[in-house]
This record gives C-alpha cells, structure tokens and sequence, in this order.
C-alpha cells in the first residue's frame, strides 16, 4: 500500500501536471500537423450551415467537429474543451482502477496524468482525444457492469462506446469484443439486446443530419486512399520512449479475471488495428493510455520495491518534458498570420490557407472543397481546384503554407499573375513535431498573395 505521505506527493504532482497543462495553451509547443485546423475550419463552416460531408469532403466520423461546431470552431474554447474532456476521463480512470485497490488507483492516476502523449494532445482541438476520453468514460461503466450484471451500467457504456466511435472510428473493434463477450462468453441475450440497441441510438439520431452513404463515405471509404507507409509506425517508439513505464504491462496476465481480460482486450484491439492501417502518428496512441496505465501500475505494486526506481525515473523524466516544452513553447506566428488576413479581407471574402488555423483565428471562410490541405487526403487536391477557387471573385487571399507550398505550379502561377500580388512573407520557428521517428522542431514560413 502507498503510505500517506507518497498519496500527498502523487497529489503535488497531478495538481503540478494538471496547472501545466492548463498554462500558455495559446501556444501549443506540438501541433498535429495542420489538423487541429482542418477540423476547426470544418467546425466553423459547419456552423455557417455546409454539410460536412457533401461541401466539405469531410473524411473523419462526424460527432466531435459537430460538437466543436457550437463554438463556431473557437480555438481557445475548443482546447479547453479538450483539457476538461481529458480531466474527466482521468477522474473515471481512477474509479474504474478502484475496482483494483485504492493505491492501483492513484498510481494510474499518476501514470495517465504524467503520460507525454496525452499532456501534449490534451492541449489541442483533437479528435482522437476526444474520441479516446468518451471510450474511458465507456469502459468505467463497463467495468462497473463486470461486477453488478446491471443495467444502469451498461446502458450508459453503450451509449458512451457509440459517442466515441461516432467520434472518430477507431474504437469500432471494441464492438467485437463486447459482442464476442455477450454472445460467446457469458450468452447473455437480453444484455446483447440492450448493447445493441444503445450502440444504435446515436447513429440514429446522427441520421437526421447525414445519410448512411455520406456516412459510409466520409467515415470509411475516403480514409482508404491514404496508402501505406510503414516508416509511421515508428511512431509508437516516440509514444514508449516517453511512456516507458507501460513497459512494466509486459508480464503474463491471469486471463481468467475478467478485468484483466478486458484491459487486455482494450489495448490489443486498438494497437493491431492501428499498427496495420495505413498511418501510424503517435497521438493515435491515446487510445490505449488509459489500459496501460492500470496494468502498468497493477505490475508495478505486484513488485514495488524493485519497480519503485523505474517509478521515480518516470515522474522526474515526464515533469521535466512536460515543463521543459511548456515553457519554451515559441509564439505561434499563426496569430500574425491572421491578424494581416483578418485586416485585408472582408467577412464574405474567402481564404485559402496551406494552415487552416489561420482562417479560424482571422474568421475567415475557405472555399469549401479546400478545407483540408493535408498530404494526405482523398480527394487529393489538385492545381486545377485551387486555380478554380484563384480565379473567382469570392477569394481574396492565399496563405502558402505547407503543402499548399508544395503544389507543383501554384507559386509560379501565382507570380506570373496580373490579378495577384506577394503582400508579405511571415517566418519565424514552429513548434515541435514527431513524425514517425525522429522529433524535429519546424520552421514556419507563410507567403501571402492578396488579389489585385
């Protein structure tokens, strides 16, 4: 058992960890890429009344950009929002690791709260975050209905489970697992009814605002054309590098304990799914967190006094990380950007921004089928449907930035043109990015064409 005075210090250092996260997130020192601001931009035009599916080739399942909609898209609201989301998740890990002993609780607690993936993704407008702290809050119920074989408990999971996958569709093998429990394991009929049914109700509900091809569509098949490549799964070494104590999870588990069995369950039918998709980024790796640091902390009270070094190393080595960042986080020249869009450019004038970022902080529409920029998107945005959207009168400025740079042709055609003008060049350092192995800290660099 953890003595009073290790509760206290656990206690200092979660309420340390929380008050970081909390400080100077106008300056995330780690973005996403550019897809907090893609799902922003769709946040806002979703707003302003497009269809996320039919006008903006929305490619992700629709539930959280909905949800951060009724901000408009607000940047600031939307972080927050991510902040408490991952705060509430946390609070119900607690509870669900109870069920383990008080002491397996609180060190979860402190694993999860400390975990360098979730401190940085908890600070941005993320999907997966979002996604993830639902399918926390989903499995407190289910545990709890481990236990007590009741209603009141499974059907809030349910609903819960639905909510994250209608969030982003990651966790949809969870539903394998609950079904293969239900009908195999336990033959429970009635409980199968109620799962199913509750499983159902949001989808349902979400059909009054899409149909089930632009559900199918926009959820499944457009993530299809992403291609393969294998050099992002090496993300998952950044995940462990700074999570290294979910290493101590590596031991031979009693599968006969249910809970055991479903923490299990948790993690290998997110992380294989993840492993053999297209691509791998680190911030995926939220998803199974939470399992790893139950277990983690269930390995590690099993053997404490041999365990409590590699304890001490990880809390001393995340504090340092997550304060070394904070605090060295550079101003995000987005800001600027968009203050000389904002000044430029009517509220009716459309943007187009290699950073969607920018369109949401100077409150700017983009042309609809140019809200999302990224690499790697289907469909694939051409020269031709940027020079379409150039050439009429509703767009007034273009931000290089990114790959929008990177469109073979756009730079020359926007020099060699009559209509546009180079208005100024904006630079200054990014923030931090991992991409598959190797951490590299970007150079931002903006040029922006204002119509003439």
């Amino acid at each position: 058992m953890l003595s009073k005075n290790r509760i206290l210090v656990a206690a200092a250092i979660i309420l340390l960890i929380t008050s970081l996260r909390l400080y100077n997130v106008e300056n995330p020192f780690s973005t996403n890429g550019i897809d907090e601001g893609i799902h922003l931009l769709q946040s806002k035009m979703v707003a302003e009344g497009y269809n996320y599916y039919d006008d903006l080739n929305g490619d992700q399942a629709p539930l959280a950009i909905l949800v951060f909609s009724l901000f408009h898209g607000d940047v600031m609201a939307c972080r927050y929002l991510s902040i408490a989301l991952f705060l509430i998740s946390a609070l119900f890990l607690f509870l669900m690791a109870r069920r383990f002993g008080m002491d397996i609780a609180i060190l979860s607690l402190l694993i999860i709260s400390l975990d360098f993936t979730l401190f940085r993704e908890s600070r941005l407008a993320s999907l997966d975050l979002f996604s993830a702290s639902l399918l926390t809050i989903s499995f407190y119920f289910f545990m709890r209905y481990l236990d007590t074989s009741s209603l009141f408990h499974l059907i809030p999971s349910s609903l819960l489970m639905s909510l994250s996958i209608l969030s982003k569709i990651i966790p949809v093998f969870m539903v394998a697992f609950v079904f293969i429990y239900f009908f195999i394991i336990k033959r429970k009929w009635r409980d199968i009814v109620v799962v199913s049914v509750f499983l159902l109700i949001p989808l349902l509900l979400l059909l009054t605002l899409f149909t089930i091809p632009q559900l199918v569509e926009g959820i499944i098949l457009r993530q299809g054309h992403r291609g393969f490549d294998f050099y992002s799964k090496a993300s998952i070494l950044l995940f462990i590098a700074s999570s290294f104590i979910y290493l101590a999870s590596l031991k031979k588990w009693d599968m006969k304990n249910e809970r055991i069995l479903f923490l299990v369950a948790w993690i290998l039918l997110i992380l294989v799914p993840l492993m053999i998709q297209g691509r791998t980024s680190q911030h995926h790796f939220v998803y199974i967190s939470p399992p790893l640091a139950i277990l983690s902390s269930l390995a590690i009270r099993e053997k404490y006094e041999k365990r409590k070094t590699l304890l001490s190393i990880f809390v001393i080595f995340n504090i340092f990380l997550a304060m070394f960042f904070v605090f060295t986080a550079p101003h995000d020249i987005s800001y600027d950007v968009a203050g000389e869009v904002e000044n430029i450019t009517d509220k009716n004038e459309y943007v187009i921004s290699g950073n969607p970022i920018v369109n949401v902080l100077a409150n700017r529409a983009a042309p609809p089928n140019l809200t999302n920029l990224a690499k790697y998107h289907y469909p694939e945005t051409t020269l031709g449907d940027i020079i379409y959207w150039l050439e009429k009168n509703e767009t007034r400025v273009i931000v290089l930035y990114y790959h929008l740079s990177e469109i073979k042709g756009l730079k020359e055609y926007l020099d060699n043109s009559s209509h546009w003008q180079h208005y100024k060049r904006i630079e200054g350092r990014g923030q931090i990015l991992f991409n598959g192995l190797i951490p590299e800290f970007s150079t931002d660099v903006y040029d922006i064409y204002v119509k003439i």
